[in-house]
């Protein structure tokens, strides 16, 4: 297993497809409690066709070290930096899930001269959107009744803020849910498996015994100002049930250039929960944007019958 050892942080990665300067680079970035095998095979494996994609665990998740400081946007940006310097990796396609996206759109803000296209799947920007309570989630009331006809309880009270750890006990508690259920594709499930063991016990350990509690809630560098002065090709990728939509709604009127896919019949975790939906986007927005190589990638990417919002 590769590794970058800094003087800050030890990177686990991995690339796939590695075709340096046939293909162009494309990197994956996690959401918080994941780790680089949330795209490793739905996803980044398939990419690895036309692309040489880059995986790697943010610091504290997965086979990184988790130092006990260090985890706001910037630093996790600088990260970022010093992996694609090690790795000699110019300009690069961006995507993120969720804290990935804002990692993504942190880098971008400080080197935007490094990334091809950015594409943000299903983040919250408090700078677009304010948090908000599960009562003002639109689909709360349907997945609570859904939940609770299939025997779950201890379900969180309607005045909780959403944020990760939420989205993790609701995700755990919808695991008992009844798999014969009908309409399987609304059930409250939120991603395809849960964090496990490991997974769980990692992310208590980044709570407890880091500042990461704090500073992965620290968005101050991500601006409507900073935002507005975004140039480059983005997508934005959400899924239908997504309490984070009124973002992907703002993000679309500061920068009507970017495109907008919307994921039916699923919420935050759409990634997971639906690969080829989230591959035939990212696929349609390359394909049309890649300038460069676009001859290479329409002669040996299928043609796409859906389109993504203009």
């Amino acid at each position: 297993m590769p590794k970058l050892v800094t003087d800050r942080v030890v990177l686990h990665y991995q690339q796939l497809g590695n075709h340096p300067g046939r293909f162009p680079d494309l990197v994956l970035i996690h959401g918080l409690g994941a780790n680089l095998a949330f795209w490793y095979l739905g996803i980044a494996a398939k990419l690895a066709a036309n692309y040489r994609v880059l995986v790697y665990d943010l610091r504290g998740h997965g086979n990184s070290s988790m130092p006990p400081a260090g985890y706001t946007l910037p630093d996790m940006a600088q990260d970022l930096q010093h992996l694609l310097q090690h790795l000699g990796i110019r300009r690069a396609h961006l995507v993120g899930h969720s804290f990935g996206a804002r990692v993504a759109l942190c880098y971008t803000m400080l080197h935007g001269h490094r990334v091809e296209t950015l594409t943000l799947a299903d983040a919250q920007f408090t700078c677009l959107q304010p948090r908000i309570c599960l009562k003002d989630w639109p689909y709360w009331k349907e997945w609570q009744q859904q939940l609770r006809r299939q025997g779950v309880v201890n379900l969180p009270d309607d005045s909780e803020i959403i944020d990760f750890p939420l989205l993790n006990h609701l995700n755990q508690v919808a695991t008992t849910a009844d798999p014969h259920a009908p309409s399987p594709a609304q059930r409250p499930s939120l991603r395809q498996r849960g964090m496990g063991r490991k997974g769980t016990a990692n992310w208590e350990r980044l709570l407890s015994q880091t500042t990461a509690r704090h500073e992965l809630e620290d968005q101050l560098p991500i601006t409507v100002e900073g935002l507005q002065r975004l140039t480059l090709p983005l997508l934005a990728m959400f899924g239908e049930y997504s309490h984070c939509l009124p973002s992907c709604r703002e993000l679309k009127q500061l920068l009507p250039h970017s495109e907008v896919a919307i994921i039916p019949e699923v919420g935050h975790f759409h990634p997971a929960l639906k690969p080829d939906h989230f591959l035939h986007h990212i696929e349609q927005f390359l394909t049309h944007q890649d300038v460069h190589l676009g001859s290479l990638l329409s002669a040996s990417v299928p043609t796409m019958k859906s389109k993504i919002e203009p």
